[in-house]
């Protein structure tokens, strides 16, 4: 199967990709999407595959949403973020979440 067609189901191929709840006043079920910072200097939402990838990439912390890839895309776009990058490899001194931002994250939900 190819990243971003229909599977032989005609249904949309799921992605996983970092985000975390919006704890901001009145956006209660919302998520904000963790753009990065790319190797050349652009801004990149990097989606994966599988959370395997994920994981491997942004560690084991990571907080993540699973939705269709063309939703990542128009979302993305409607951002001002002009790519998505499918299971890039995350740089070693790339930030990563831990399990005490998990913590602050869920006192402040």
């Amino acid at each position: 199967m190819t990243v971003g067609t229909p599977d032989h189901d005609g249904r949309a191929e799921i992605v996983f990709a970092p985000a975390r709840p919006d704890i901001r006043p009145g956006h209660d079920g919302d998520v904000i999407f963790e753009v990065r910072q790319l190797a050349d200097g652009g801004r990149g939402m990097p989606v994966f595959t599988d959370v395997k990838r994920l994981v491997a990439a942004l560690g084991p912390d990571q907080p993540w949403v699973a939705l269709p890839l063309a939703n990542i895309r128009v979302i993305m776009g409607g951002a001002g973020v002009d790519r998505v990058v499918i299971d890039p490899e995350a740089e070693p001194a790339a930030w990563r979440w831990q399990d005490s931002d998990l913590e602050a994250l869920e006192r402040r939900l």
